[in-house]
Order: structure tokens, then C-alpha cells, then sequence
């Protein structure tokens, strides 16, 4: 029986990343990721069996990470709200998560069409959804059905925002200014526009 190193399975995970990030997953084949691994296509069969377990094992504890994150946004007293410590706390959040996991981030969002992971930024824009339209209901806000798909690109442009920083990265910092930049515009804007209603 064959012992594993795991230098060679980090070897290959360091190829799989980079054909993935540069191809997709669906453009990205075995034999190319054993190949840049420098590994016969049979022994990389032996650390993984399949491309999407390859892919797997690259996102998996982003999407723990991020699953936590978003559980920490979520979890804050309605009850006085401030909305400028909430969008400094919640910049701060997202900033530790995405500089540590951009590229595999970026790997879910760009590069996972073909996955099971494929639908990852949309569960995501929804759960912001849906938490959005719980802290209306909780301020007692009606939402008309044409505000309803306002919430609904409101967060996915929050989204897409986040993910457009990491597809430009230049460094931590610049990532952290900018986070925190587009944080406030999201939080504020949204304050703003019902502040009649909660005042």
C-alpha cells in the first residue's frame, strides 16, 4: 500500500488552485493538474479520486469560514441599532475572511461552474436576503413587491461588490479600505433609505 505525503498532496493542491483559478473547473482537466504537479496522472488519482474532490478540498474551510462570518453579522441586537459600529464591525469581519481565503473564494464564485459548489454566491445573496427582510418585519417595515427586488439587488450588488475587491486585489490594506468602504455604503444606504419608517 502507498504512504501519502503530504507535501505531494499540498503539491497538488497548489496545481489544482492555480489551473483552477486560471481555467475553471470544468476547463481544468487530470491530467492538466497532474502535470503541473509534476505527479503521474495515477498517483494524483491516489490522493484524489475525482476533480471535484480536488475542488472540494480546496474551498471546504473557506465555506466553513464564511458560514461563521456570516453567523457573527447576523447575530446583533436590533435594539438601538447603530448602524456606523455595526458596518465597522461587520467590515472587520468580512476583511479577516476574505483576505485570508481570497483566492478560494474567488475559486466558488468564478471558477465553480460545474461543482456542486456552482450556486455557493447566490445561497449567499439570499441568506443576506432573507435576514434583511427578518429586520424589516422585526421594525415593523412593509416592503411593497417592488422594494422586495430592490433588497434583492441591493445584496447582490453587496455581493458582487466584495467579489470584484478580491478579482482586483493589490494588497491586504487595500482590500481592508475597500471592504470597509463599500460596508458603509451598503449598511448606511439601507439605514437611510427607511430611516423614516424606524425614526
Amino acid at each position: 500500500m502507498q504512504v501519502l505525503k503530504e507535501d505531494v498532496r499540498e503539491n497538488i493542491l497548489a496545481a489544482a488552485k492555480k489551473l483552477f483559478l486560471s481555467k475553471g473547473f470544468e476547463g481544468a482537466s487530470m491530467s492538466m493538474i497532474a502535470k503541473e504537479a509534476g505527479v503521474s496522472k495515477s498517483n494524483l488519482y491516489n490522493y484524489f479520486p475525482a476533480k471535484e474532490a480536488l475542488f472540494q478540498a480546496l474551498v471546504q474551510t473557506a465555506l466553513a469560514q464564511i458560514t461563521q462570518m456570516m453567523q457573527v453579522i447576523f447575530d446583533h441586537s436590533s435594539e438601538g441599532f447603530d448602524p456606523k459600529a455595526f458596518s465597522q464591525r461587520t467590515a472587520k469581519a468580512l476583511t479577516v475572511v476574505l483576505v485570508a481565503f481570497r483566492e478560494e473564494i474567488l475559486l466558488l464564485t468564478d471558477a465553480s461552474a460545474g461543482t456542486a459548489f456552482e450556486k455557493t454566491k447566490e445561497g449567499i445573496i439570499q441568506q443576506l436576503q432573507a435576514h434583511s427582510l427578518h429586520e424589516f418585519q422585526h421594525f415593523q417595515i412593509e416592503t411593497k413587491e417592488d422594494q422586495s427586488f430592490f433588497i434583492h439587488y441591493v445584496n447582490a450588488s453587496f455581493v458582487e461588490g466584495l467579489v470584484e475587491v478580491l478579482r482586483h486585489y493589490q494588497n491586504d490594506e487595500w482590500v481592508a479600505r475597500n471592504v470597509e468602504m463599500l460596508t458603509a455604503y451598503y449598511i448606511h444606504g439601507y439605514y437611510f433609505f427607511f430611516a423614516d419608517t424606524l425614526s
